[in-house]
């Protein structure tokens, strides 16, 4: 028999494999050489790169193996390592104005709330700078085992969140005001915009009427019953609100209080502040802050819920929040039936379905636009032309379109971001630092506990997908 040379037996007794999308090259020995068969480094690189491995090989391994082939026979050796692609960074938006706008009202001796020591305006310049866009970095490209290049893939990008009376500059980099007023952060649409402020030197009744302002408000009296106040930026009322109606696209500050007669309805797209909410109906896009109690009414913050008083309590009704609520008593002795619910910003469930009508909208559009174009190009056929009007229409057709599919990319990036906030449900907790009194129901994103016997100082919190009561 004609002996066998080394590259002949290379390819006839092993066998060489690329593995894990590329980035592992392996080889098995089936058979040790026969006697006299001498084999050499270069024959094994010969038969790895005959093989497609070709980059990241262990030349170590490879000297060890033909000094010694019989010792790795039916052994699965790691003979090629590839570079692995790294993923850029996210940009970030880095805001340069507080969220919350107003000061943390300061707490008296006796533990009470003082809601009168508390700023609320918070005013900028032309040009002052609002939110810095850092952007997002490129991938480092990785290598395949067999030469091929891996992309590294850029990080995600985000826009600045420019709201009224701002400007974009420096190559989208920079938030800027454009005008001299009032800044707010609007948590539900994520913008910031910039107002002037309209003030009411008295009650909000009969001699006043309805108002609507397309900046913040500030009433130095009462909201009386049946009233609605509606403005872009900033509410503030020095004295209470009865059964009206009460919306701000950013923060809002009822300093006597909300008594709503289950008529009243406070909504905010930034914070609320107020000493005591009862029967009333309030939605928040940030964060609630409640002096001493909130008693049967429905509650959604998209943040948290915080009673900050002495005797802070939560009685009756629904209390929902996107993060945490936060009180020092929770239900009644009378086991009145009261709900918490946390986990889930109430705002981006209401916004992930509009998205998906969306969605399901500009998809009809887009097939109606793409067979209407392809119908074109057949009438053109293989002479490229078409009559004056057709041609027109065609012309029309394909910048539809790609508004469209502008517009598709758009809505994938706002549900994407919807849907990570919307997955981290890691920190949700209801903490109540006294008591939880029977006929409590609580509920952290789709876990249920219902509170059957009185409880002291505990945070409801998930934990092997269940919700547990825990020690604080």
């Amino acid at each position: 028999m004609e002996p066998m040379d080394e590259k002949s037996w290379w390819v006839k007794s092993s066998k060489a494999n690329i593995e894990d999308g590329g980035l592992v090259g392996s080889l098995v020995i089936h058979h040790a050489p026969p006697e006299g068969l001498v084999l050499s480094l270069q024959g094994l690189l010969d038969f790895l790169r005959f093989s497609g491995i070709q980059f990241g090989v262990n030349t170590i391994l490879c000297q060890q193996i033909v000094l010694s082939p019989e010792i790795y026979v039916n052994e699965r050796l790691v003979i090629a390592n590839g570079k692995p692609s790294i993923a850029g960074e996210d940009a970030r938006i880095e805001l340069q104005v507080d969220e919350n706008f107003e000061k943390k009202p300061r707490v008296l001796e006796n533990g009470r709330v003082d809601f009168f020591d508390m700023g609320s305006v918070m005013l900028v310049k032309a040009g002052d700078i609002l939110a810095v866009r850092v952007p997002p970095t490129d991938g480092v490209d990785g290598m395949a085992v067999n030469g091929q290049l891996i992309p590294g893939k850029k990080g995600r990008d985000y826009r600045l969140p420019q709201g009224r009376n701002t400007v974009v500059e420096q190559d989208g980099c920079v938030l800027v005001a454009e005008a001299e007023g009032h800044v707010v952060y609007s948590a539900k649409e994520n913008k910031v915009h910039v107002f002037k402020e309209f003030i009411v030197q008295k009650d909000v009744d009969f001699s006043v009427g309805n108002i609507e302002f397309p900046g913040s408000i500030r009433v130095q009296g009462n909201v009386q019953p049946g009233f609605k106040l509606k403005a872009e930026g900033d509410i503030e009322i020095q004295g209470y609100v009865d059964a009206a109606w009460i919306e701000a696209g950013g923060s809002i500050i009822i300093r006597g209080g909300v008594q709503g007669r289950n008529k009243g309805i406070i909504r905010a797209g930034g914070n609320l502040r107020t000493p005591f909410i009862q029967n009333a109906a309030v939605d928040v896009g940030g964060s609630c802050f409640v002096g001493e109690s909130v008693m049967h009414s429905q509650v959604s913050a998209g943040s948290k819920v915080v009673m900050e008083g002495r005797r802070a309590v939560i009685v009756g009704g629904i209390v929902r929040a996107g993060e945490e609520v936060i009180t020092r008593v929770l239900g009644s002795p009378m086991a009145a039936p009261t709900e918490v619910e946390v986990g889930v910003h109430p705002h981006l469930r209401s916004e992930i379905n509009a998205l998906q009508e969306s969605f399901k909208e500009l998809h009809k559009n887009i097939d109606k636009t793409q067979k209407a174009i392809a119908l074109l190009d057949n009438m053109a056929g293989a002479s490229g032309s078409l009559p004056p009007d057709k041609a027109a229409m065609l012309q029309k057709l394909t910048l539809t379109y790609e508004h469209f599919k502008v517009e598709e990319e758009e809505l994938l990036m706002r549900r994407s971001e919807i849907e990570v906030v919307m997955q981290d449900v890691k920190s949700a907790r209801v903490s109540v630092h006294e008591t939880v009194h029977p006929g409590v129901k609580v509920t952290i994103s789709n876990y249920v506990f219902y509170v059957r016997d009185a409880l002291s100082h505990v945070a409801f919190v998930i934990r092997d997908a269940e919700v547990h009561p825990v020690p604080l």
